[in-house]
């Protein structure tokens, strides 16, 4: 029975049973309660040492052989303490030892060593440093261990509570926690040390931390370290170098592990701020950036709050608004900016600030024009807008853009007034130069008439010098209405096919006379490649012919003037580029003098104006007129040899039939009421086709009808849209060449009208200078079935007109 009690106590009890080799320290017997303590089984633990199991640092407070010596010295005394062991796994874990010797009755020799174990934790239960006691005291200890039972077991529940709260804080936390000892030596650890570090359990457990830390960091982590295990708790950034290399932000704290108000140990919590780091590393990136471009630009800028109050201000605001650049947004107060509009008329109650204007949830997202006030109360003109600003559809308040355009207003100002003074003198020029003719006209119409009677020698001299007199004053009077025409704007040109050769030839016979009157010689030279008829202004191309060879013919008293035209350029298709050369062997122009012959009313010499006489408008009207052409000027000249005025134009051309006018003969056609050319529709070179032209522009017109009229057809014409409707409706066409843009309806509206009447006939061929594919596209959707782009070329017309010639036949 006793036996099988003791059985029963040894294998079910709670507290840890071993038995222990008095010489070398083996276990001999394991009760399961050690083993599960330990983590070991009994056969494993059978073959470990005591040295094996403690704790490294607990070799040097009670060893084995000292235990064993204290005890055979005394063997009826038990010895009572705490040490620290190692369980399988590698945590420290800490034990209660009871030990005694079992004394052999028939020799009276120790011949094991009983230990009772009992896991416990130190900081709430304190033991006593080893104690002997007499046989006689034994049984008082255990009476005295027995009156204080209740006690230590609610104790012990209290413990084991508070073990597990720790332990699960410890094991479960996602931040990686380890305690170390003062030497940095880890003791124990949780599973997110492994998942952050990389490594096993195994090789974390009592390694330094020097050994998972970057090795630019170490010195800084050291001094750290340091400081916590001197009793100061560190918390700083730092890197580890994780098992495959990767380094890791990470933050860290240290702190110090306390024991009777004794640091034994650092606990280190360090938590993975990689990514945190990262995104706050690219705001502050994106911030830098804005405040960058903030900083830099020249508009002002600020955003307020619901309550009027500054929240952000850039430098450029804070200057024009009278602050400090670098002056904090919050201590400057914007209410006191008030604005009008640009007229001064004033909101309803008066001035109202822009925070006011904000509570009325109103925003200008286009730029509006303002009055705004600076701190000191002086105001200026701006241009603002002000955009509200939402944050998850709650209104928070606004961002106001502006720009001081006071500098820009006053040289708006000074345009304006410089423009209406020089249009008021144009205009005064111009009733002038209306005024004056009008008895100018009597005068020379009077001498005119004079001239025909019966009169003496000397009246008839006298008769001449008025007639004379007064054309050199219709001249002038010419000159300022030209040249005011030009000034006020109003001057336009009149485009139309123009034989280049027949204006030189008629501009050399009209000074021909003077020619002969002074001896001199006059040539003229066009070159081969020169089109026979262009596009032009002719009456402006003749003008500044006639003032540039008259200056030649007047500034030359021998020698020989010349007039010269060549192919300067092709510019774009159907578009040249042609120069024209005056060149005379006169007086010639000093260089310093050159810069001033085409400025209004401006004469190189007072002699030189007494002498040849002149208003000193004559260039300067040749240079505007050039720049109508889409040309420029310029002049060479020496001294004493003589000089050569040359001018560019840009004209229109087909390049057809190159030396031939292509046009003659186009303007032959007879009006029709309307605006409808009624001729007759002969067969051409395409078989029989009735054609109508929608043109506006005469000269366009006059182009296309030429181009026809050499294939053998006679062509209508209508001179807006809704005439080609009402054409189309009266009478039978094959084709149709519709321009786009017409006056009172244009080509796409009149096609549609065409359709929606007569359906797909006539054909509808779009001609219009839009020659961009997505034009050509747009016609198409409209209804026309084909399309020309201008300048019309004449293969291209040839194709039209044989593409749809059989088409229509059949």
């Amino acid at each position: 029975m006793s036996d099988t009690l003791f059985k029963h106590l040894y294998l079910r009890s709670s507290i840890g049973y071993a038995a222990v080799s008095i010489t070398d320290g083996t276990m001999l017997m394991a009760n399961p309660a050690l083993c599960g303590m330990f983590g070991y089984t009994e056969t494993e633990l059978k073959e470990l040492r005591y040295q094996d199991i403690v704790f490294p640092d607990e070799g040097d407070v009670l060893d084995h052989g000292q235990m064993m010596n204290d005890l055979i010295s005394s063997p009826d005394r038990a010895i009572d303490t705490e040490k620290r062991f190692l369980h399988k796994n590698g945590e420290m874990i800490w034990v209660a030892l009871h030990l005694f010797l079992i004394i052999d009755e028939q020799t009276g020799r120790p011949s094991h060593l009983i230990a009772e174990l009992t896991e416990h934790t130190p900081d709430r239960i304190s033991f006593a440093v080893p104690v002997g006691t007499l046989p006689g005291n034994v049984a008082s200890d255990h009476e005295a261990d027995a009156l204080e039972v209740t006690g230590h077991r609610r104790m012990e529940e209290q413990l084991r509570e508070s073990e597990s709260r720790y332990k699960s804080l410890f094991e479960y936390n996602p931040s990686a926690i380890s305690a170390m000892d003062l030497q940095g030596y880890i003791q124990s650890m949780n599973a997110s040390l492994e998942q952050l570090t990389g490594y096993s359990r195994e090789t974390l457990m009592h390694s330094s931390y020097c050994e998972i830390i970057e090795e630019d960091e170490l010195e800084h982590v050291n001094m750290r370290f340091l400081a916590a295990a001197g009793g100061m708790a560190q918390t700083f950034d730092t890197r580890v170098i994780r098992h495959d290399g990767e380094r890791v932000e990470v933050g860290m704290i240290y702190v110090p592990m306390l024991i009777d108000h004794e640091v034994v140990g650092v606990f280190a919590i360090i938590s993975d701020i990689t990514e945190p780091k990262r995104y706050l590393e690219q705001i502050e990136k994106l911030s830098y950036e804005h405040a960058l471009i903030l900083n830099s630009v020249s508009e002002g800028i600020f955003g307020m709050n619901l309550e009027g109050e500054t929240v952000f201000i850039n430098p450029a605001a804070s200057v024009m608004l009278g602050y400090n650049p670098g002056e904090l947004a919050g201590n400057i107060k914007l209410h006191t900016i008030a604005q009008t509009w640009m007229d001064g008329v004033l909101y309803p109650g008066g001035h109202r600030t822009l925070a006011e204007l904000l509570k009325t949830n109103l925003s200008y997202e286009q730029e509006q024009e303002g009055i705004f006030w600076r701190q000191d109360g002086s105001s200026f003109l701006v241009k603002y807008r002000m955009t509200a600003l939402y944050d998850n559809g709650e209104h928070k308040g606004a961002v106001v853009v502006f720009r001081d355009i006071t500098e820009e207003k006053a040289v708006e100002r000074a345009k304006d007034s410089a423009e209406k003074a020089d249009r008021t003198k144009s205009e005064f020029l111009a009733i002038m130069s209306h005024e004056l003719r009008t008895p100018m006209n009597g005068i020379i119409g009077m001498a005119d008439l004079l001239s025909g009677t019966e009169l003496t020698e000397e009246q008839q001299y006298y008769t001449q010098i008025i007639i004379k007199s007064g054309g050199a004053l219709v001249h002038i009077l010419n000159e300022v209405l030209d040249f005011s025409k030009i000034e006020s704007g109003m001057m336009t040109l009149d485009l139309q096919p123009v034989d280049i050769r027949q204006v030189v030839q008629n501009v050399c016979e009209l000074f021909y006379p003077r020619i002969q009157e002074k001896g001199l010689i006059l040539r003229s030279d066009i070159e081969r490649n020169v089109p026979a008829v262009v596009i032009t202004d002719e009456t402006r191309l003749r003008q500044v012919l006639v003032n540039l060879v008259g200056n030649a013919v007047k500034f030359t008293e021998e020698g020989e003037v010349g007039v010269c035209v060549k192919l300067e350029a092709a510019g774009e298709p159907g578009t040249l580029i042609l120069r024209f050369s005056v060149t005379d062997t006169g007086i010639g122009i000093p260089q310093g003098s050159q810069n001033l012959l085409f400025q209004s009313f401006s004469q190189l010499d007072p002699s030189i104006n007494r002498k040849y006489g002149g208003t000193g408008l004559g260039l300067a009207i040749s240079k505007k007129l050039v720049e109508l052409l889409d040309g420029a000027i310029g002049v060479n000249s020496v001294e004493g040899e003589g000089s050569e005025f040359y001018f560019t134009i840009g004209v229109m051309y087909s390049a057809e039939e190159p030396g031939q006018a292509l046009l003659a003969g186009a303007a032959g056609a007879e009006e029709y009421k309307g605006g409808i050319f009624n001729l007759d529709h002969p067969e051409g070179r395409y078989g029989p086709l009735s054609i109508l032209v929608a043109e506006d522009h005469l000269v366009n017109q006059q182009i296309l009808q030429a181009f026809l009229k050499k294939r053998g057809y006679a062509s209508d014409l209508a001179v807006n849209g809704e005439q080609a409707v009402e054409a189309v409706r009266s009478r039978h066409y094959d084709l149709v060449f519709m321009d786009i843009q017409m006056p009172v309806m244009d080509g796409i509206e009149a096609t549609r009208q065409i359709r929606e009447a007569m359906g797909l006939s006539p054909v509808i061929i779009a001609a219009t200078a839009f020659a961009r594919k997505e034009d050509e596209e747009m016609c198409l959707r409209a209804g026309m079935q084909d399309f020309i782009p201008k300048p019309i070329r004449g293969e291209e017309l040839d194709r039209v007109l044989r593409e749809w010639s059989g088409s229509i036949r059949r």
